[in-house]
């Protein structure tokens, strides 16, 4: 199961890495091109577009490998059972929250079928829909991680 997770996080990894890079070229492309009096009208939709996707998915990196910000002051002088519980607590707020962003997230991508984006001919539902997928991905990871807090706990309390 290891091998699996270890690949979907190198997948993620190489998905945001181009991500990045698409919103770079783009973004400077449709800069230069306006220099030259040659817009590229659908530039800013379509880097809308892959800046909602990044953002999702790397925020399931960025939980994956305990990179957000925290505040911890207070936190740290707590007993390790007593944090160990708070861990707990904390990812089961966070699941109620990732649970009605996903729920929330379908809903808006399904208001209005016919909406596209911008300029162009793509549905707004590919934005959208970058809610509920990184909802879900930081579900999963939200879940393994308390599984593993509930098996090396099972011992200490």
């Amino acid at each position: 199961m290891n091998k699996l997770f270890n690949r979907i996080d190198h997948v993620e990894k190489i998905i945001c890495g181009l991500l990045l890079i698409a919103i770079v070229l783009l973004v400077f492309l449709a800069a230069l091109m306006r220099s030259f009096s040659l817009p590229i009208i659908w530039s800013v939709d379509v880097a809308q577009l892959l800046f909602a996707w990044l953002s999702m998915i790397g925020a399931n990196l960025a939980l994956r490998h305990s990179n957000h910000a925290t505040v911890d002051v207070i936190f740290k002088r707590f007993s390790p059972s007593l944090q160990h519980v708070l861990r707990l607590v904390f990812n089961a707020m966070t699941l109620v929250l990732l649970t009605t962003l996903f729920i929330f997230g379908i809903e808006l991508s399904l208001l209005n079928p016919d909406r596209t984006l911008g300029s162009t001919e793509i549905p707004y539902a590919w934005v959208t829909a970058a809610i509920p997928v990184g909802a879900l991905l930081m579900t999963i990871t939200i879940v393994r991680q308390s599984s593993q807090l509930v098996k090396q706990g099972s011992g200490d309390l």
